[in-house]
């Protein structure tokens, strides 16, 4: 009860402001209307909301000053202040966002009209790291280089298909979008608790017309130093799963702790662990766009580059036997053991523990060091040819292509000593160690592993379509477009080398790891000072595989850290060609007093693919093709019943393609005897399909004030992908007879050979509903000076489930992946003609990120986040500006969770720190 009331208390801040804003409104209404001219914070919320009004859907935008002037380090950030919109983070700033309750591969995100797929890399595993997907990264660029984003939540035939959460356009700068010359520098240096270096960001953009003529350059750069760091638990498992082997029993086991211990009906955590992440990022944007505006047409080229550098370092430290990662094993003595009784649970488990004190264990350290490099890039011609005075042709062509090159390196290290963890705050783990862990006389090499990974996406995209005038008021529009989209992976792994060796093998006899140094490098080691709980003494990974010591280990045992070797020739790819088509009528009518504006029509699509097949040594098994196609209606219907308020209707059907990884990956077969088990990804995947309802009504207040939206949405989703086990014909697997036969040896596979098939289908149907609140208001009804405050704010309900299917098997019902049943965000403003101040909260309810089969976890996901954030400004004149800003102001912990049972353990818990920026900036 205490956890709900704190929840409610968040939103309470929106709730509150609803009465005052509300009661002073009839007085504002009551003034006569006279020309506003509005700057700075203000005007971009006024832009905003003609924008929201003018649609004929359900839209929202944002326009250059909230995305330039929020302390938003990218587009994630500046999206998650949108109704229905959350976020996931990853090294203290946004990284991707869902729509709606649904996940980021559901949402259709266009860079200047093309479809974008450009993927970076997260550093941890818990939040699927190297994941292939559909989804945008928008931690790949700068805010600054976009002047405008709009959210399209409802769909319209003209809108190309792909996105049932809703389409998201990022616009970069154009030169008539300010005619005259224009330019402006901005610089901030930037400090976070955790780190010690100062962040430089910068941006530069410069514009000029010369008649019909203009050009525009941008340019942002940035350089940051992140540090995230915790306790982690990599989940919980059974003592079932291990058991306690030879484990010495100490004092204060109970007899009934020991047996329900032995039984194996306790959960533990199956990993103690303390982590550090850091990272010293680069991000580089440009821009250039030349643009011929004429009478007749216009004609817009754009050009984009993109690049993120990610220079990682990562360490961990934790307590892992010969008992696989649980504290137990041989020569361990574990004692003063803390159990607490579960309630009765279709699991059977009837413990969990919550402390427990550990002798002689072996702890092992990992020391990761990762270059992580995306680039991406994009051309697009477009433009508008006015045929004649009833028709408009539009035009567009494109090329953008997005690499993502990530380089690992994992040195592990060992020793042994004592250890207990404390669980009493189940989301808070204490861990304490027995001893010095700076010391690195204490450790020894147990392994080194290293792996490379490429992943490219390359998009070509043409579009034509024509704007017909049947009248004043009527408008057909007809469109062609077609799509190629290619994407390919490959992957190389040199593991486990010089594991466990001794003596000879390293050129003599095999002392600690200070030995290795002595006489070679002082850089090899260092000691890791960036947990809270605890310093620990690491590798410096570089370093220490460069050294003579480990480069003679090589020589002598043969073995290699050259992943290039393994590799291969082949990779995991799919090859996609969409055609589509479509028909729209726009109409304006006037029913009496009431303006009625609408659009209806269909959209056609076309897609053949072809993928790419390789087992899970590398080698290129074959190719499998398939084509899908269908139609999909969309009506959007606006009514003005008065001049200030809106009412909105939507119906429309809008797919979602497959996950590149659902389409091709590694392919593992299993030959048996006569039994042929399979595990693969799905080339013969349909798109998800969803029939969406919209219904909204918008109040707009007097005097450009603000306004009031309440909108309710449905989606009843067929088609939705699971996992699960199948008895098919060989037949019905795409796989190659010959190919099979050539793997498994055995010749008597014929193609109607059953196969047990464990990969995802086409196989739920699915219902996701909710409903968003959105405020905003100038508080300009109050006295001096208090007229000059203002808010914006908005609260999301959703709700829907879908079936799971870990391992084949339905584990339960349960919410879709991502949705956040609650979530709000509200900005409180002050602003006048020189200076002004904003402060932000942004609250995400809890989610479910995945699933598993239940053998150590059913679910994982994320605890509640409430995050604050804050800007300021003191305009010196009219070219200067002075800011402040600040993110995170409370230091939010994400917490990630692991549930069994029924119940929420501790599984990655990570602080990011405060952030603070000061800049300037200066228009020429």
């Amino acid at each position: 009860m205490q956890k709900t009331s704190f929840q409610l208390a968040k939103h309470s801040i929106l709730g509150a402001c609803i009465a005052t804003i509300i009661s002073g409104q009839a007085s504002a209404q009551e003034k006569p209307i006279e020309e506003i001219v509005v700057e700075g914070f203000r005007s971009s919320l006024l832009k905003s909301k003609d924008l929201k009004r003018d649609a004929i859907g359900t839209r929202d935008s944002i326009v250059a000053e909230d995305i330039a002037d929020f302390p938003d380090l990218n587009l994630a950030e500046a999206l998650q202040r949108v109704p229905g919109v959350t976020i996931t983070r990853d090294g203290g700033e946004g990284r991707r966002i869902a729509i709606r309750g649904l996940d980021s591969n559901f949402s259709l995100v266009q860079l200047n009209g093309m479809d974008v797929l450009g993927n970076t890399d997260t550093a941890m595993d818990s939040r699927d790291q190297g994941s292939r997907d559909r989804a945008f990264d928008f931690n790949l660029f700068a805010s600054e280089l976009f002047n405008r984003i709009d959210v399209a939540k409802s769909y319209s035939a003209s809108d190309d298909e792909g996105g049932m959460a809703g389409n998201v356009s990022l616009r970069t700068a154009k030169p008539f979008d300010k005619e005259g010359f224009n330019s402006a520098l901005s610089v901030q240096a930037g400090d976070n608790e955790y780190t010690d270096d100062i962040a430089p960001r910068t941006a530069f953009l410069i514009s000029n017309t010369w008649g019909n003529w203009g050009a525009l350059g941008s340019i942002a750069y940035s350089e940051r130093d992140t540090i995230e760091q915790g306790p982690n638990t990599y989940r919980w498992r059974t003592t079932a799963r291990r058991g306690l082997g030879d484990t010495i029993i100490g004092e204060n086991v109970s007899d009934s702790d020991l047996q329900a211990l032995q039984e194996g009906t306790v959960i533990a955590p199956r990993g103690n662990r303390l982590s550090v992440w850091e990272n010293t990022q680069e991000r580089l944007g440009i821009t250039t766009a030349f643009q011929y505006k004429g009478d007749v047409f216009d004609v817009t080229l754009d050009a984009l580059y993109g690049e993120l550098n990610n220079d990682r370092g990562e360490y961990h430290i934790n307590p892992r036997n010969n008992n696989g990662s649980m504290p137990y094993g041989s020569d361990v003595t574990m004692s003063n053991v803390n159990l607490r009784a579960l309630p009765t649970n279709d699991a059977g488990i009837t413990h969990e523990v919550l402390g427990a004190d550990f002798s002689n264990s072996v702890f092992n350290v990992e020391s990761r060091a990762q270059d992580v490099e995306t680039t991406f890039e994009q051309v697009v011609l477009s433009g508008n040819f006015n045929l004649n005075q009833y028709v408009t042709l539009h035009g567009l062509i494109g090329y953008e292509s997005s690499e993502l090159e990530t380089y690992s390196l994992k040195v592990y290290t060992e020793t042994r000593g004592d250890f207990r963890y404390d669980y009493s705050d189940i989301m808070s783990p204490r861990f304490t160690y027995g001893q010095d862990m700076t010391d690195p006389s204490q450790f020894w090499l147990q392994e080194i592993d290293v792996r490379k990974r490429f992943n490219k996406t390359e998009n070509s995209t043409a579009k034509f379509s024509a704007d017909i005038a049947l009248d004043d008021r009527d408008t057909l529009r007809v469109g062609v477009a077609a799509k190629q989209l290619e994407n390919s992976t490959a992957q190389g792994d040199q593991n486990n080398r010089l594991r466990d060796l001794q003596g000879d093998d390293f050129g003599g006899a095999f002392g600690d790891l200070a030995d290795i140094a002595a006489g070679i490098d002082d850089d090899l080691f260092r000691v890791q000072s960036n947990n809270d709980q605890l310093d620990w003494a690491v590798v410096n990974p570089r370093q220490f595989v460069n050294s003579t010591y480990v480069q003679n280990a090589l020589a002598r045992t043969g073995q290699s850290l050259d992943v290039a070797t393994t590799l291969g020739d082949s990779v995991n790819g799919v090859e996609e060609e969409t055609l589509n088509a479509f028909i729209e009528y726009e109409w304006q009518r006037d029913i009496g007093s009431m303006a009625l504006r609408g659009n209806v029509g269909l959209r056609y699509y076309t897609t053949d693919t072809d993928t790419q097949v390789s087992d899970e040594d590398g080698n290129f098994i074959g190719s499998i093709d398939n084509t899908y196609d269908g139609v999909l209606p969309a009506l959007n219907v606006s009514l003005e019943p008065t001049d200030d308020i809106v009412l909105r209707l939507s119906l429309s059907q809008n797919i979602t393609r497959p996950s590149y990884s659902s389409l091709s990956d590694e392919l593992e077969i299993e030959v048996d005897n006569d039994d042929v088990t399979m595990e693969s990804a799905n080339p013969t995947l349909d798109p998800y399909l969803s029939t969406n309802f919209d219904l909204g009504a918008e109040w707009y207040f007097a005097d450009n004030a603000g306004y009031v939206a309440l909108a309710f949405y449905r989606k009843d989703i067929e088609d939705y992908i699971v996992t699960l086990d199948r008895t098919v014909s060989l037949a019905e697997t795409g796989i190659n007879l010959d190919t099979l036969r050539a793997l498994s040896g055995d010749n008597s596979i014929t193609l109607d050979t059953p196969v047990n098939v464990q990969r995802p289908v086409n196989a739920e149907d699915a219902t996701l509903e909710g409903v968003e609140f959105t405020l905003q208001r100038d508080f300009d009804f109050l006295p001096e000076p208090f007229n000059n405050l203002g808010m914006m704010g908005n609260f999301t309900y959703a709700d829907g489930e879908v079936n799971y299917y870990p391992n084949g098997e339905t584990l339960e019902t349960a919410a879709f992946p991502n949705l956040s049943e609650h979530s709000s965000n509200v900005t409180l403003y002050y602003e006048t003609d020189n200076w002004g101040v904003r402060v932000a909260q942004s609250y995400r309810g809890s989610y479910i990120q995945r699933t598993s089969d239940g053998s150590d976890e059913e679910f994982r996901g994320f605890k509640p986040t409430t995050f604050f954030d804050m800007s300021a400004f003191y305009q010196v004149n009219d070219q200067l500006k002075i800011t402040l800003e600040g993110s995170n102001l409370t230091n939010e912990a994400d917490q990630q969770y692991s549930s069994k049972a029924g119940f929420q353990r501790a599984y990655n818990i990570t602080n990011s720190g405060r952030t603070i920026y000061l800049g300037a900036s200066y228009q020429f």
